[in-house]
């Protein structure tokens, strides 16, 4: 269980990395050769060129992403509490709790 959870902390951004790169440096290969271009005049009078689907298909890689790996983190947090408590060292992730009080407490 504890792999399953924490494996992916750094597999994840360098896979969005590597994606992010590829498709940048396919914008800049399909806007010079001028592939998959759809240009006027045609039977739907619509303009559209592959390297603009590209950029924002990165934009949607790069928030798309975030959200993802900030979902991967609270389901983290959830199951290592959770496993935490199974082995009855569930203080772990109370201490930074407990230190904030203490600062508080100590601040007064």
């Amino acid at each position: 269980m504890w792999l399953r959870y924490n494996i992916w902390v750094p597999l994840y951004p360098i896979g969005l990395l590597c994606e992010g790169y590829l498709v940048y440096q396919g914008i800049e290969l399909v806007s010079e050769s001028g592939r998959l271009t759809v240009t006027l005049p045609n039977r739907l009078n619509v303009a559209s060129t592959s390297a603009s689907f590209f950029k924002l298909y990165l934009a949607a890689v790069l928030i798309g992403g975030m959200t993802l790996l900030k979902h991967m983190g609270s389901q983290r947090t959830k199951a290592m509490k959770k496993l935490a408590k199974l082995k009855g060292m569930e203080d772990i992730y109370y201490k930074t709790e407990r230190f904030d009080r203490y600062q508080e407490e100590k601040g007064k």
